[in-house]
């Protein structure tokens, strides 16, 4: 059966879960009528055995799947109906460390306590001693202090009234060769002239630009999602085939979303294979 989508593009991070989780339920909802091409910016060597075991426990194989990166998709730009960006949150991001954290003020008192002939015969200073010899309590009597605390892994929170406008699935990387051999950049009178004038390399610099896949594409979606692919630490293994199986029943919720609109969109029916709908939830 031949439809009007010339296909259905997944991108991701690492190209290593869950994009391939998701290409595996819309190849297997469609019945295999609609190209469905997944890559990652930064893609890994292999799919994530916790990924394959999750699909398997479905009846969806995907240990044939191989990751992928998103270079031959941006070759091939022109060529996809559907853009699907799939991303965790800016909240639950934890690698942007350019953003100040979350901060949060705790009402302290300061209570001193008494020094003891041990303290003075110990340090030899009874001073040094009772400086640090000072515990925080919950003391109202005690002068009050306003302590700052706060945890370095969190970022703040996106404000309710934004939209994301690009991801990181968004973005392309170009190296751009800044030579001071170059005309337009570097001449004699200028004050932008590097400092070491006897300098003969020509340095490259790294510039960030939105790629056209998005804007190109007749539908195009953002799914944020919690990072599965990483355990968290102390995490065990059960823990973490539960966090799978939770992303296993969101991606099939929001693939089976996607189908019903592409159906408004091109007239033409995508759900194919509803046997995966009927299947019992697993935990």
């Amino acid at each position: 059966m031949a439809n009007s989508c010339r296909g259905i593009l997944i991108a991701g991070l690492t190209n290593r879960a869950r994009t391939q989780m998701a290409e595996g339920i819309l190849r297997y909802l469609t019945a295999g009528t609609v190209f469905v091409k997944s890559g990652g910016v930064h893609h890994e060597s292999a799919v994530h055995p916790l990924a394959i075991k999750a699909m398997n426990d479905i009846g969806v194989d995907i240990s044939g799947h191989s990751v992928t990166s998103l270079q031959s998709a941006r070759r091939q730009q022109g060529t996809y109906d559907v853009h699907i960006s799939i991303d965790c949150s800016y909240e639950q991001r934890t690698i942007d460390k350019s953003l100040p954290p979350r901060v949060t003020i705790r009402r302290k008192a300061l209570r001193a306590t008494s020094c003891t002939e041990d303290d003075l015969t110990d340090s030899g200073s009874g001073r040094a001693s009772c400086e640090g010899d000072r515990s925080y309590g919950d003391d109202s009597s005690g002068d009050a202090e306003y302590l700052v605390e706060y945890d370095p892994l969190l970022v703040p929170s996106t404000p309710s009234h934004w939209s994301v406008g690009a991801d990181a699935t968004d973005i392309q990387r170009q190296w751009k060769i800044w030579s001071p051999r170059d005309p337009s950049i570097f001449h004699e009178n200028s004050t932008r002239k590097f400092q070491d004038h006897i300098y003969e390399g020509e340095p490259l610099f790294m510039q960030l630009k939105p790629c056209r896949r998005r804007t190109l594409a007749k539908l195009t979606e953002r799914w944020e999602m919690e990072e599965v692919a990483v355990r968290y630490p102390m995490e065990r293994r059960f823990e973490q085939e539960l966090r799978f199986a939770q992303a296993r029943t969101q991606l099939l919720q929001r693939c089976v979303s996607l189908l019903r609109r592409m159906e408004e969109h091109y007239g033409e029916q995508f759900l194919l294979n509803t046997n995966l709908l009927r299947t019992p939830k697993i935990e």
